[in-house]
Protein backbone atom coordinates (compact mmCIF):
# COMPACT_ATOMS: atom_id res chain seq x y z
CA UNK A 1 0.00 0.00 0.00
CA UNK A 2 1.18 3.95 -0.42
CA UNK A 3 2.66 5.51 3.09
CA UNK A 4 -0.66 6.26 3.68
CA UNK A 5 -4.29 5.20 2.97
CA UNK A 6 -6.16 2.07 3.45
CA UNK A 7 -6.67 -1.21 1.89
CA UNK A 8 -9.54 -3.74 2.64
CA UNK A 9 -9.16 -7.34 1.85
CA UNK A 10 -11.89 -9.76 1.40
CA UNK A 11 -10.62 -13.06 3.43
CA UNK A 12 -12.49 -16.85 2.84
CA UNK A 13 -15.25 -18.05 5.18
CA UNK A 14 -16.55 -13.87 4.62
CA UNK A 15 -14.33 -12.41 6.98
CA UNK A 16 -12.37 -8.62 6.02
CA UNK A 17 -8.71 -7.76 6.46
CA UNK A 18 -7.61 -3.98 6.45
CA UNK A 19 -4.60 -2.61 6.52
CA UNK A 20 -4.34 1.17 7.76
CA UNK A 21 -1.75 3.74 7.60
CA UNK A 22 -1.78 7.84 8.70
CA UNK A 23 1.19 10.14 9.29
CA UNK A 24 0.76 8.56 13.19
CA UNK A 25 -0.13 4.95 13.06
CA UNK A 26 -0.12 1.84 11.17
CA UNK A 27 -2.70 -1.10 11.63
CA UNK A 28 -4.00 -4.57 10.71
CA UNK A 29 -6.31 -5.80 11.99
CA UNK A 30 -8.71 -8.64 10.66
CA UNK A 31 -12.19 -10.10 11.94
CA UNK A 32 -12.69 -13.59 10.46
CA UNK A 33 -15.78 -15.85 11.30
CA UNK A 34 -15.75 -19.80 11.32
CA UNK A 35 -14.30 -21.88 14.81
CA UNK A 36 -12.81 -20.20 17.41
CA UNK A 37 -9.45 -19.58 17.36
CA UNK A 38 -8.06 -19.22 21.13
CA UNK A 39 -4.93 -18.10 20.12
CA UNK A 40 -5.37 -14.96 18.15
CA UNK A 41 -3.09 -11.72 18.44
CA UNK A 42 -4.24 -8.28 19.70
CA UNK A 43 -1.37 -5.90 19.87
CA UNK A 44 -2.12 -2.53 20.44
CA UNK A 45 0.26 -1.31 23.00
CA UNK A 46 -2.88 -1.00 25.70
CA UNK A 47 -3.04 -4.18 27.73
CA UNK A 48 -6.61 -3.53 29.06
CA UNK A 49 -7.71 -2.08 25.38
CA UNK A 50 -6.38 -5.80 24.37
CA UNK A 51 -8.83 -7.25 26.66
CA UNK A 52 -11.52 -5.04 25.76
CA UNK A 53 -10.89 -6.32 21.91
CA UNK A 54 -11.09 -9.65 23.88
CA UNK A 55 -14.50 -8.81 25.05
CA UNK A 56 -15.92 -7.85 21.42
CA UNK A 57 -14.12 -11.44 20.35
CA UNK A 58 -15.55 -13.34 22.74
CA UNK A 59 -19.14 -11.91 23.15
CA UNK A 60 -19.28 -11.19 19.58
CA UNK A 61 -18.82 -14.14 17.90
CA UNK A 62 -15.77 -13.12 16.05
CA UNK A 63 -11.86 -14.20 15.50
CA UNK A 64 -9.90 -10.62 15.80
CA UNK A 65 -6.29 -9.64 15.50
CA UNK A 66 -5.24 -6.19 15.76
CA UNK A 67 -1.97 -4.77 15.88
CA UNK A 68 -0.67 -1.01 16.10
CA UNK A 69 2.40 0.69 15.33
CA UNK A 70 2.70 3.98 16.22
CA UNK A 71 4.58 6.01 13.56
CA UNK A 72 5.00 9.51 15.58
CA UNK A 73 3.96 9.99 19.06
CA UNK A 74 2.84 7.14 21.14
CA UNK A 75 -0.51 8.30 22.02
CA UNK A 76 -3.41 6.35 23.47
CA UNK A 77 -6.18 8.37 22.46
CA UNK A 78 -4.92 8.23 18.80
CA UNK A 79 -4.66 3.56 19.81
CA UNK A 80 -8.00 3.64 20.47
CA UNK A 81 -9.36 5.85 18.38
CA UNK A 82 -7.45 4.24 15.20
CA UNK A 83 -8.26 0.76 16.14
CA UNK A 84 -11.97 1.76 15.99
CA UNK A 85 -11.85 3.44 12.59
CA UNK A 86 -10.12 0.21 10.98
CA UNK A 87 -13.08 -2.09 13.03
CA UNK A 88 -15.44 -0.02 11.81
CA UNK A 89 -14.06 -0.24 8.36
CA UNK A 90 -14.23 -4.28 8.44
CA UNK A 91 -17.87 -4.35 9.66
CA UNK A 92 -19.22 -2.16 7.14
CA UNK A 93 -16.87 -4.04 4.22
CA UNK A 94 -19.10 -7.14 6.09
CA UNK A 95 -22.37 -6.52 6.03
CA UNK A 96 -21.48 -5.56 2.13
CA UNK A 97 -20.81 -8.89 1.32
CA UNK A 98 -23.53 -10.38 3.18
CA UNK A 99 -26.35 -7.58 2.23
CA UNK A 100 -27.11 -10.15 -1.61
CA UNK A 101 -28.38 -13.20 0.74
CA UNK A 102 -29.81 -11.09 3.76
CA UNK A 103 -28.32 -9.44 7.09
CA UNK A 104 -29.63 -7.80 10.08
CA UNK A 105 -27.55 -4.88 9.69
CA UNK A 106 -29.24 -3.81 13.30
CA UNK A 107 -28.89 -5.17 16.79
CA UNK A 108 -29.07 -4.76 20.63
CA UNK A 109 -28.11 -6.59 23.72
CA UNK A 110 -27.27 -5.96 27.40
CA UNK A 111 -23.78 -6.92 28.71
CA UNK A 112 -23.24 -7.40 32.43
CA UNK A 113 -20.30 -8.43 35.06
CA UNK A 114 -20.82 -8.66 38.20
CA UNK A 115 -22.25 -5.45 39.89
CA UNK A 116 -22.13 -3.70 36.18
CA UNK A 117 -24.91 -3.98 33.46
CA UNK A 118 -24.45 -2.01 29.85
CA UNK A 119 -26.80 -1.79 27.08
CA UNK A 120 -25.93 -1.27 23.06
CA UNK A 121 -27.19 -0.67 19.84
CA UNK A 122 -25.82 -0.70 16.22
CA UNK A 123 -27.78 -0.08 13.18
CA UNK A 124 -25.86 0.23 9.77
CA UNK A 125 -27.22 2.26 7.17
CA UNK A 126 -25.03 5.06 6.22
CA UNK A 127 -25.47 7.27 8.97
CA UNK A 128 -22.39 7.27 11.55
CA UNK A 129 -23.74 9.01 14.73
CA UNK A 130 -22.49 8.05 18.40
CA UNK A 131 -24.54 8.59 21.18
CA UNK A 132 -22.51 7.31 24.65
CA UNK A 133 -24.65 7.80 27.60
CA UNK A 134 -22.08 6.98 30.73
CA UNK A 135 -21.02 8.69 33.78
CA UNK A 136 -18.72 11.88 33.94
CA UNK A 137 -17.23 9.86 36.29
CA UNK A 138 -16.14 6.90 33.71
CA UNK A 139 -15.35 8.99 31.11
CA UNK A 140 -12.45 10.23 33.47
CA UNK A 141 -11.48 7.32 35.18
CA UNK A 142 -8.76 5.28 35.10
CA UNK A 143 -8.86 1.40 34.60
CA UNK A 144 -5.98 -0.88 34.64
CA UNK A 145 -3.19 1.20 32.00
CA UNK A 146 -5.77 2.79 30.15
CA UNK A 147 -8.40 6.36 30.11
CA UNK A 148 -11.77 6.42 30.11
CA UNK A 149 -11.74 9.24 27.66
CA UNK A 150 -9.33 7.19 25.34
CA UNK A 151 -11.64 4.02 25.35
CA UNK A 152 -14.79 6.72 24.25
CA UNK A 153 -12.69 7.30 21.43
CA UNK A 154 -12.90 3.58 20.32
CA UNK A 155 -16.62 4.04 19.66
CA UNK A 156 -16.61 7.41 18.27
CA UNK A 157 -13.83 6.00 15.59
CA UNK A 158 -16.12 2.49 15.22
CA UNK A 159 -18.89 4.95 14.44
CA UNK A 160 -16.90 6.98 12.28
CA UNK A 161 -15.56 4.21 10.65
CA UNK A 162 -18.45 2.16 9.97
CA UNK A 163 -20.72 4.61 8.95
CA UNK A 164 -23.46 3.59 11.47
CA UNK A 165 -24.90 4.91 14.78
CA UNK A 166 -23.68 3.59 17.81
CA UNK A 167 -25.50 3.75 21.12
CA UNK A 168 -24.23 2.81 24.57
CA UNK A 169 -25.53 3.32 28.33
CA UNK A 170 -23.67 2.22 31.15
CA UNK A 171 -27.12 1.17 33.42
CA UNK A 172 -25.26 0.55 36.91
CA UNK A 173 -21.62 -0.21 37.96
CA UNK A 174 -18.85 1.12 40.59
CA UNK A 175 -15.87 -1.11 39.75
CA UNK A 176 -13.81 0.84 36.66
CA UNK A 177 -13.12 -2.77 35.26
CA UNK A 178 -16.26 -3.93 35.53
CA UNK A 179 -18.08 -0.99 33.80
CA UNK A 180 -16.04 -1.04 31.01
CA UNK A 181 -16.50 -4.73 30.16
CA UNK A 182 -19.90 -4.64 30.87
CA UNK A 183 -20.15 -1.89 27.87
CA UNK A 184 -17.99 -3.79 25.79
CA UNK A 185 -20.01 -6.80 26.11
CA UNK A 186 -22.45 -5.47 25.17
CA UNK A 187 -21.45 -3.07 22.11
CA UNK A 188 -19.88 -6.86 21.22
CA UNK A 189 -23.40 -8.41 21.56
CA UNK A 190 -24.90 -5.97 19.31
CA UNK A 191 -22.78 -6.22 16.83
CA UNK A 192 -23.52 -10.09 16.67
CA UNK A 193 -26.72 -9.76 16.32
CA UNK A 194 -26.08 -7.09 13.69
CA UNK A 195 -24.18 -9.17 12.01
CA UNK A 196 -26.67 -12.12 11.84
CA UNK A 197 -28.06 -13.52 9.16
CA UNK A 198 -31.61 -12.35 7.89
CA UNK A 199 -33.22 -13.88 4.38
CA UNK A 200 -35.79 -11.40 4.80
CA UNK A 201 -33.72 -8.29 3.95
CA UNK A 202 -31.97 -10.39 0.98
CA UNK A 203 -30.80 -7.40 -1.33
CA UNK A 204 -31.63 -4.57 1.24
CA UNK A 205 -30.29 -2.42 4.02
CA UNK A 206 -31.46 -1.59 7.27
CA UNK A 207 -32.65 1.69 5.87
CA UNK A 208 -35.52 2.25 3.43
CA UNK A 209 -32.67 4.04 1.25
CA UNK A 210 -31.25 1.14 -0.19
CA UNK A 211 -27.78 2.11 0.16
CA UNK A 212 -24.98 2.18 2.64
CA UNK A 213 -23.85 5.65 1.27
Amino acid sequence: MSNTGTDLEDLPGGGVAVRRATRESEIELALEFGPRDPDTALDTGIDFFNHMLEMIAWHGGLNITARYATRRFNLSHVVCEDIGIAMGRCVRRVVERRIPEGVASVGEAHGTIDEALAFAMFSLEGRANHHLDLPASQRSETVEDSYGHDLVQFFEGFAQGSGGTVHLRLITGTDPHHRWEACFRAFARALRAALAPDPWRAGATAGVKGTLD
